[in-house]
């Protein structure tokens, strides 16, 4: 009988000096884990007030929102889908200009330091490059 204890405790301690176990999951077997929100991305390089010239950001700005974009023209745009690319934003958009809401494709690309952005597609038959107003 004592042979059998001095086994027993022999194999109690040497499972005790092996691998620690693995800390549980407080997540029910069965349930995915709940993952953490990712921290909230920067913006959109697009976002803020354009405009063709310095003297035209106080009345005559274009103002781009993460999710839209305005003219002083009386251009309104919902962003339906933003991709952003190497060199600036492809978007899937649905404009109201001089008529019923029609989707659109627009493509924004930036010059040096972000500080111009040249918008095409869209409802927009030709517009000028614009600056970033201050």
């Amino acid at each position: 009988m004592k042979h059998m204890i001095t086994v027993f405790l022999t194999g109690l301690l040497l499972s005790a000096c092996g691998e620690a176990e693995a800390p549980k999951s407080a997540t029910p077997a069965g349930q995915p884990a709940i993952k953490a929100a990712p921290p909230e991305s920067a913006q959109p390089a697009y976002v803020g007030r354009w405009a063709a010239n310095q003297g035209l950001c106080q009345d005559g700005a274009w103002e781009f929102r993460h999710d839209g974009l305005s003219t002083a023209g009386e251009v309104a745009c919902r962003f339906d889908g933003v991709a952003a690319l190497d060199d600036g934003y492809e978007i899937a958009a649905t404009c109201t200009a001089e008529g019923p809401p029609a989707s659109h494709s627009l493509r924004l690309t930036f010059g040096a330091g972000q500080q111009t952005m040249v918008v095409r597609g869209g409802p927009f038959d030709e517009p000028p490059p614009l600056i970033r107003c201050s």
